[in-house]
């Protein structure tokens, strides 16, 4: 190439600014060299020696250098001799210097993320302790703070007489395929994060749970009328065989019992129901079902088809057993305001009023009134109190750390007229909504404390309180008279909090709280991450104890979600000096799994099913021998 060449490369407008910059220090050197030339008398012609720039006769480092530069690659070089480092142009352009800069290990130290620094200096130091190459990728941040991702080969050269000559680094800014990569990692892992189903089902039938079941109805009053049809079942007298926890020598709930008949019942109505139909199990032995765009009358012959089905059954629960059914229907129009939680208790309100009657439905031509639904609600659950309708269960609580029950959980269980104790969160829910929890949470603090003070000094237990209660300026009294009235050490007993997003009075709350905590007991908060409870509650509650929510635990060993959000509580729990628990635990690799992760406390089947506190449920007066007064008797109820 003469100098007319590199001229009129110079001028060429379609290369790049670092081609011209570069064509521009070529003329300027080729014109020095001549003038030296031309003043020293040499022959211009037969002193030029040429020679192929990649021969095996050229130095090492000048070939790794040129390679680079026909590939557009940036190259940094460390020479032994002299201890020096120097960078090319292209190189200076990736780190974002100008390239008359001059380079310096430290300057260069200072341009490479501090997280991937140490791992940098660790591979240039094996390159030269073992001869041989290495490739890393980094982050380099350039002097504008803009962060490029850079992958480095480096290579250990030798001179012309094969000693020790230094490092070379060839680099190429790779940040747009790393950033593709991290994408397509993202994506892997959202995939196998995310469900592809809303949760709220029932792990044993299947069907929608309460809430997701009212979601389910909501979503279609928005596209026309239709009927909801709650089903309950009640077993005709007791069943009595193996394996069905009523004839075994130590007292059980009846959980698996139950969950059979569940079942059962479950498969009739899928199979009788329509298949556009929805299914859902609204509460214990409770089965709703959905049924859009249908008339009353149509429905209320489905109606009729699954009673008939479920009552023309034996089902086998240790021994042959039947049982009874009842329905409630109501009709909904649809845009009307009418809210799928509201339509689920209007349903339940017939089914009692065809039991009442003794007929096997009964059908409402319209959602009830706001203020009738609400005075039947609260009827129901006053009857409920007066009636002393309430039994309470312990289930055992784990203390990974020494591998031992430490705890009991106290849990509230309603008996029905079969003496069959269940799951009260049904009435509980319904009791939030039209406030009067605080009347079922001061019987089982009453009967709690006075059930510890006839147990063991050593024993420590745990009580739900609804979150609303907590608003009530005397509950803290109540807790501190009932606690000296019984002679019981405060330091047995933590308050589980439910339900925060219900909180009425957020002062009296806190006042409580701390006011709770200053008495000796403990405070924690239950199904934590399940609910509405802001991370913030944690930093102004005295909270210490953090029960995660057990929708998190089932499941974790195949959910890499769950693991990632247990994990992430317990860490932040244990910065802030709470303890941890885990709920529905019921298999020792998931066991195992809460150890390594750190988590305090365990509780589920696996540790213990829950029992009641002294001994079998007891047979409780028929509706019908309650006094009508409801309000005479929740007087006497709770003094």
């Amino acid at each position: 190439m003469n100098l007319d060449d590199i001229l009129s490369l110079a001028s060429d407008r379609t290369l790049s600014e670092l081609e011209r910059a570069r064509a521009r220090r070529a003329t300027r050197r080729v014109q020095e060299e001549y003038q030296r030339a031309v003043s020293e008398g040499r022959d211009l012609t037969g002193d030029v020696e040429v020679r192929d720039p990649l021969t095996s006769e050229t130095d090492e480092a000048a070939r790794i250098t040129r390679a680079a530069q026909l590939a557009k690659l940036g190259t940094v070089s460390w020479l032994r001799a002299s201890g020096q480092l120097t960078w090319s142009d292209e190189m200076a352009l990736i780190v974002g210097c100008p390239p008359s800069l001059r380079p310096s290990i430290p300057a260069l130290s200072r341009l490479i993320h501090p997280d991937d620094l140490g791992k940098f200096r660790q591979v240039v130091e094996s390159v030269w302790r073992d001869r041989t190459v290495r490739e890393t990728t980094c982050r380099v941040v350039r002097p504008d703070r803009i962060t490029r991702y850079v992958h480095c080969y480096l290579e250990y050269v030798v001179d012309g007489e094969n000693r020790p000559h230094g490092i070379i680094a060839t680099a190429r800014d790779i940040t747009e395929l790393e950033l593709a990569r991290q994408e397509q990692e993202r994506l892997a892992r959202r995939r196998e994060t995310v469900q592809a189903e809303l949760a709220g089902r029932d792990p044993v039938t299947g069907l929608f749970h309460r809430a997701r079941f009212a979601d389910e109805i909501d979503t279609a009053q928005r596209g026309g009328p239709g009927v909801l049809l709650v089903v309950a079942v009640e077993p005709v007298g007791p069943a009595v065989g193996p394996g069905t926890g009523l004839d075994d020598t130590e007292p059980g709930d009846g959980t698996d019992e139950q969950d059979r008949l569940a079942l059962a019942v479950a498969q009739v109505v899928r199979r009788v129901a329509r298949r556009s139909d929805v299914c859902g199990l609204t509460g214990p032995n409770e089965f709703g079902v959905l049924m859009q765009r249908t008339t009353l009358s149509s429905a209320t012959a489905l109606a009729e088809s699954i009673i008939d089905g479920i009552r023309s059954q034996s089902f086998v629960l240790g021994r042959t057993r039947l049982v009874d059914a009842w329905g409630g229907l109501v009709r909904y129009q649809g845009r009307d305001g009418s809210r799928g939680a509201d339509l689920i208790v209007d349903a339940e309100t017939a089914w009692r009023r065809a039991r009442a009657t003794g007929v096997s439905r009964v059908a409402l031509d319209q959602p009830a009134a706001e203020d009738e639904r609400r005075e039947l609600c609260r009827s129901r659950i006053r009857a409920t109190v007066a009636e002393n309708r309430f039994t309470l269960y312990t289930q055992p609580i784990l203390d990974l750390r020494l591998n031992q029950i430490t705890r009991q959980e106290i849990l509230l269980r309603l008996v029905n007229d079969g003496g069959q104790a269940h799951s009260a969160s049904t009435l509980l829910g319904d009791a939030e909504r039209v406030d009067e929890i605080l009347t079922i949470d001061r019987w089982v603090i009453d009967r709690t404390i006075e059930l510890i003070a006839q147990g063991s000094r050593t024993s420590h237990y745990q009580v739900n309180l609804s979150g609303r209660s907590l608003g009530d300026p005397h509950l803290l009294e109540r807790v501190q008279q009932q606690l000296q009235r019984y002679d019981v050490d405060p330091g047995q007993l933590t308050f589980e909090i439910t339900e925060t997003a219900r909180i009425g009075n957020l002062t009296e709350a806190h006042n409580f709280a701390y006011g709770i905590r200053q008495l000796g007991c403990q405070l924690a908060l239950d199904d934590f991450g399940s609910g509405h409870v802001p991370f913030a509650f944690l930093t102004y509650f005295p909270v210490d104890l953090v029960k995660v929510g057990g929708e998190f635990i089932t499941g974790i060993r195949h959910s890499v979600a769950n693991r990632g959000i247990v994990r992430s509580i317990v860490e932040m729990c244990r910065a802030l000096g709470i303890r941890t628990a885990a709920e529905h635990v019921e298999d020792e690799a998931t066991m195992d799994l809460l150890r390594d992760y750190g988590v305090d406390f365990a509780q589920g089947y696996l540790v213990g099913k829950p029992k009641p506190v002294t001994g079998s449920p007891r047979t409780v007066p028929a509706p019908a021998e309650v006094e009508p007064d409801p309000e005479r008797e929740l007087r006497a109820a709770t003094g």
